[in-house]
């Protein structure tokens, strides 16, 4: 007898509904999402021998070296 019993609750269990997405996994999907736009950014401008990075600060040594040098003036 137990063993009918205990096949007629397995049989009586429902299966698995679809629920919809929570609002909380859809903030942790975005939060992945930004970080690989980020990720991605960051590699474009820090990638190659001649990357826009190293350009900017190539171009404030520069200014850096105008600016020192004319303060230096009499």
């Amino acid at each position: 007898m137990k063993g009918a019993a205990m096949r007629t609750r397995r049989q009586r269990q429902r299966p698995i509904a679809w629920r919809p997405i929570s609002g909380r996994s859809m903030r942790g999907q975005s939060l992945v999402e930004y970080l690989v736009v980020l990720m991605l950014f960051v590699l474009a401008l820090t990638a190659g021998p001649h990357s826009p990075l190293e350009l900017l600060f190539e171009a404030f040594g520069d200014r850096y070296e105008r600016f020192t040098h004319a303060i230096s003036l009499p």
